[in-house]
């Protein structure tokens, strides 16, 4: 198994500069530590996910590392003109020597929506599915290329005899970064998708009790298509906290920063799917979380939890743990990272692969 990191939540109050070096500082301790990848999240309206451009920390970040594999999600297709995306992709592929993977969503929240004239139901499913299609088909083509549809249309021109004006572009990766779908549903028929189209299977996990169905329908929908699966591509991301000590590990989970983010942001979103998986007898905070859901203690808590996780879900290839705003506290959240990937990721390389 390996680890990574997922980019999403910054504390409103604080200033982007400041955030955006946290994010830069994060990502050189990460690769320092052995982390093989990043991803980043895309929203415009959001305070507590406020980043509009996953490829702009991309591109600062491939300058900042040598070898950490750097990923968008996702990019909100419906929000962009796909033919622009396609082409800032090929050439951040190439800006970036192949580390690229890229992630592509409709976008939920109804606030970026609203800024953009669209709706998160079907209108947005419906543009992402066609704005996909023609991403990908940008990245494949051989010559000219002319798509009209319903939202989106692109028009290729032929190259000319200098091989200077046309479809030049070619990404460095053949047919293009590999892309990634998200689930976070139980059964998730985003999943099943996914799976059918081989891309990467990620999923946001609240509760491990719905991981083994999350592997099940990404198979499901792989083997319909004809393609065979591999358990060393599904990425899970999910709450990890590691320290010297249990007591300091929890201490880590229950800081400012993380119940400010969960029971102000994270939980309050998603409470309907919450009260689904764990009933409405719960009192639902951060602190409950941090004592009862996440992965939290020493290295050894943390690999023995790790462990029954593989085995519960039947096996994923990386871990993938949230990234939280510690620039105001940076030594426990560095010395977290830095157990996370030299103690915990090497004792459980052995997992991962599946039965």
């Amino acid at each position: 198994m390996d680890v990574g990191l997922f980019c999403a939540y910054q504390l409103p109050d604080t200033p982007p500069k400041v955030g955006f070096e946290w994010d830069m500082q994060v990502m050189r301790w990460i690769e320092e530590y052995g982390f093989t990848e990043s991803w980043f999240s895309e929203h415009y309206t959001v305070g507590y996910e406020r980043w509009p451009s996953p490829e702009l920390h991309v591109a600062a970040a491939a300058r900042e590392t040598t070898t950490l594999r750097l990923g968008t999600a996702a990019n909100l297709v419906p929000y962009h003109n796909p033919v622009a995306l396609a082409y800032r992709l090929m050439a951040l592929d190439h800006m970036t020597d192949g580390r690229l993977m890229v992630g592509l969503g409709a976008g939920a929240y109804p606030t970026d929506a609203q800024l953009f004239g669209t709706d998160t139901g079907e209108m947005n499913h419906e543009m992402l599915q066609e704005g996909a299609e023609i991403i990908k088909a940008i990245w494949n083509a051989d010559g000219p290329l002319k798509i009209d549809g319903e939202y989106f249309s692109v028009d290729i021109p032929e190259l000319d005899e200098d091989k200077v004006l046309g479809g030049h572009w070619k990404p460095l990766t053949p047919g293009g970064p590999r892309t990634a779908l998200v689930g976070f549903s139980p059964r998730s028929s985003s999943l099943r998708a996914g799976g059918a189209r081989g891309d990467i299977p990620m999923s946001i996990c609240f509760s491990v009790d719905y991981l083994r169905g999350h592997w099940e329908v990404y198979e499901e929908g792989a083997r319909q298509a004809g393609r065979t699966p591999d358990r060393k591509d599904w990425r899970v991301v999910r709450d990890v906290w590691v320290a010297d000590t249990d007591e300091a590990a929890l201490e880590l989970a229950l800081s400012s920063t993380l119940q400010t983010t969960y029971d102000n942001w994270v939980i309050p979103q998603n409470i309907r799917a919450l009260r689904y998986m764990f009933g409405d007898e719960i009192d639902l905070t951060a602190e409950y979380f941090a004592r009862e859901r996440w992965v939290v203690g020493s290295p050894d808590t943390v690999i023995e939890k790790l462990r029954q996780d593989q085995e519960a879900s039947g096996g994923y290839g990386t871990l993938l743990t949230y990234n939280h705003d510690f620039h105001a506290q940076p030594e426990a959240y560095r010395r977290h990272l830095e157990l996370l990937g030299t103690v915990v990721a090497p004792a459980l390389k052995e997992f991962g692969t599946g039965a």
